[in-house]
């Protein structure tokens, strides 16, 4: 009888203590039906993680060794710093509905190296294995939603045990969470679409800079459309794996280096843009230089990481190089706009925009930021920002070169018209000194000689002549007059005297003045000048006249000639017109007529003559300059 006391009392302790692992298992187990959606799975007694530091534990070491120790994930933050270690996280999960509903199990924080899930099922001891297959650098998301999210094909009513293997050689943060499969494509695709967009800008902005290069020929566009190139190359390998997948699935050392390549290659490139663009070989040499040292010390260092892998992580280096070279380059965005470059502004804003975005990815990083579509893409936003920014800054420059130039071709034809107008002056003061000498060679020998004659012809006494000889000495005598005439016309036209002093109207009104009084035709003047024209325009216009008066008087036999000058509408017009015989056209192709065009021509003027039996007529435009 007392031995039966002692065996029930037993075994109501067994069943109590049973009951009491029991409740606490069924508390221990996260639960699912058709109204979860969503369940973040650190931070409660459910959740337990251990941290390998033997880096050699396997599942069946976890499961056959009951010493290893689990602790709460309720007394750790998610964040886990930069520790090179394998960690190992385990929970419960029962599906409690029987409707076709089903979940993920997501990695909602991008930088893990290597993932593995086991489900274990407690009722049947079979364990499902699920891999990423390959391991991917950093921020690296694929496309394969299996690589990032694994499903979780529960049985409905039946425990399972999920066991979650990770690695990371950066800093990591554990943000797995439990998503209904429908809300999870929704998110994911979002994501996908933002990231597929921002490629697509890419590419169209590379295909914009192109156009533009092609129709500039600014090197300028040819670095950008390098530097975008290599940009394109780092979002892509850094992406959602779509070059990973397609390229070289299997081949894990470009998959782990692909990103160092591309960023090195990016810096250099960058290098030589903001190089270029922001002018520091004259404006900030120190800056030129470092920025180049930059360039080579990212190729260096990048084969140095890949020599020894162990050194250092490619995601950290990729991001200290990054931080580094825009931190180098904001800094002389803002030197060369202080130094005159003013489009180094629009530089330095994109510039900005990226490296905000970055910081955006790294407080994320660090837990001081919750993730949403928009932290999760801000570095896609600001490099798209980074991108209208460097467009417009590019439009800028190149607006800013075409005035330049303009102004340079403006300054140099300013330059040309002054050397021509000294040109043409000192050639007008050469014709001036020549005319002179030549006017004074007929005044002083010419017509001395001329003179001379008449005086001489003139003590001849015509009575004792033949009526012949009379007839021969009375032409002599008029003909040395008409010469000597004509010399004194010439000798004071060729230098007209008035002409500086008085004007072009004033001097023509004495020559007219002059000719009345001496000669068979008649001239008759119309000036209509208000004002006084430059020292060219009135010579030439004097010259025009004198010669145009000279044919009338010597082949025209007119009586009468009519010589109207007038200002009109930006141009001066010339009309000469004579009632006398018309001009004989092989006339107007002689050396006077010739002398004409020339003058008119150096005006930038043009004319016409009409001549017949009843007389001719001449007209000239000259625009004033």
């Amino acid at each position: 009888m007392q031995n039966f006391g002692v065996r029930f009392i037993t075994i109501i302790v067994f069943g109590i203590c049973f009951s009491l692992i029991g409740l606490a298992q069924t508390n221990s187990v996260i639960y699912l039906d058709e109204n979860t959606k969503k369940i973040n799975i650190w931070g409660n007694d459910k959740i337990q993680y251990l941290e390998d530091t033997t880096q050699q534990l396997q599942l069946k070491n976890i499961l056959l060794d009951t010493t290893l120790a689990f602790q709460s994930a309720a007394s750790h933050s998610p964040d886990f710093g930069f520790v090179e270690s394998l960690f190992w996280i385990k929970f419960k999960v029962c599906k409690k509905t029987n409707q076709s509903v089903s979940w993920v199990l997501h990695n909602s924080y991008p930088m893990v190296d290597e993932l593995r899930v086991y489900l274990l099922n407690e009722t049947s001891g079979v364990v499902t294995r699920k891999t990423l297959k390959e391991t991917f650098p950093g921020y690296q998301r694929n496309i394969n939603v299996h690589q990032c999210a694994f499903p979780l094909d529960l049985i409905p009513g039946q425990v399972y045990t999920v066991y979650i293997h990770f690695y990371s050689a950066d800093a990591k943060k554990l943000q797995f969470e439990i998503l209904e499969t429908h809300l999870f494509y929704e998110s994911y695709f979002d994501e996908l679409w933002f990231w597929s967009w921002h490629l697509g800008f890419v590419i169209c902005m590379i295909i914009v800079q192109l156009i533009f290069l092609l129709v500039t020929k600014e090197r300028n566009f040819l670095l950008y459309v390098l530097f975008l190139t290599g940009y394109l190359l780092v979002a892509v390998v850094g992406g959602y794996g779509i070059i990973d997948s397609l390229l070289w699935e299997h081949n894990d050392w470009i998959k782990r280096y692909s990103i160092i390549i591309a960023v090195a290659l990016s810096c250099v490139l960058g290098a030589l843009f903001y190089a270029h663009a922001l002018r520091l070989r004259a404006l900030a040499p120190i800056l030129y230089r470092l920025l180049m040292l930059d360039g080579i010390l990212s190729i260096v260092l990048s084969f140095w990481i890949v020599i020894k892998p162990d050194l250092m992580s490619p995601n950290v280096y990729s991001c200290a190089l990054i931080v580094i070279f825009f931190c180098l380059v904001s800094i002389a965005c803002i030197v060369s706009y202080k130094r005159g470059n003013h489009s180094a502004i629009y530089y330095l804003f994109g510039t900005l925009a990226y490296f905000i975005g970055i910081m955006v990815i790294l407080l994320w990083t660090l837990s001081y930021l919750s993730p949403n579509v928009f932290v999760a893409n801000a570095m896609h936003i600001g490099s798209m920002l980074e991108m209208m920014f460097f467009t417009w800054a590019l439009a800028d420059d190149y607006r800013r070169t075409r005035e330049e130039k303009v102004q340079t071709q403006e300054e140099l034809i300013f330059t040309l018209k002054s050397q021509n107008k000294e040109i043409s002056e000192a050639l007008l003061r050469g014709q001036t000194l020549e005319r002179k000498r030549v006017a004074a060679d007929l005044h002083d020998s010419l017509g001395g000689t001329l003179s001379a004659m008449r005086w001489t012809l003139s003590s001849f006494n015509p009575e004792g002549l033949t009526p012949q000889e009379r007839q021969v000495y009375e032409g002599l005598v008029e003909m040395t007059k008409d010469a000597h005439q004509r010399v004194r016309f010439l000798s004071h036209n060729l230098v007209p005297e008035d002409l500086e002093k008085d004007g072009l109207g004033l001097s023509l009104q004495k020559l007219v003045d002059k000719l009345n009084r001496n000669n068979r035709t008649t001239f008759y003047l119309d000036i209509g000048l208000e004002e006084r024209l430059n020292h060219k325009t009135e010579f030439e216009f004097y010259s025009i006249c004198l010669e145009l008066i000279n044919n009338v008087i010597k082949h025209a036999n007119a009586t009468e000639a009519r010589i109207k000058l007038q200002r009109s509408g930006g141009y001066v017009h010339l009309e000469i017109f004579d009632n006398g015989k018309g001009i004989n056209p092989h006339t107007t192709q002689g050396k006077g007529m010739q002398n004409i065009q020339d003058r008119i021509s150096s005006l930038k003027g043009t004319w016409q003559i009409e001549s017949n039996t009843r007389g001719t007529f001449v007209s000239a435009q000259v625009p004033i300059s």
